[in-house]
């Protein structure tokens, strides 16, 4: 896998509840069904699952703050416009 892939896979894993669910089951398993080289595997072996988790936490907060400040200011703007 190259690097770039791999970047890709671990945002997954922390963007994406499903693909991390299945790999905190079955990290290994998880890693190689996702096409993670045999090289990689051991590292992500080493991740801190609970950190893991608290940062995906985190991020969705950010996100989801993010979609209301949209959602805020698009409510503005429709209001604006409709004066």
């Amino acid at each position: 896998m190259s690097h770039l892939s791999m970047e890709a896979y671990l945002a997954r894993l922390y963007t994406d509840a499903v693909t991390r669910e299945c790999f905190l089951s079955d990290p290994e398993a998880a890693a190689r069904a996702a096409g993670v080289s045999d090289e990689d595997i051991p590292a992500l072996m080493q991740i801190d699952r609970s950190g893991l988790r608290m940062a995906a936490a985190s991020y969705a907060r950010k996100r989801e703050q993010r979609c209301r400040q949209r959602s805020t200011l698009a409510e503005q703007f429709r209001r604006w416009v409709g004066r």
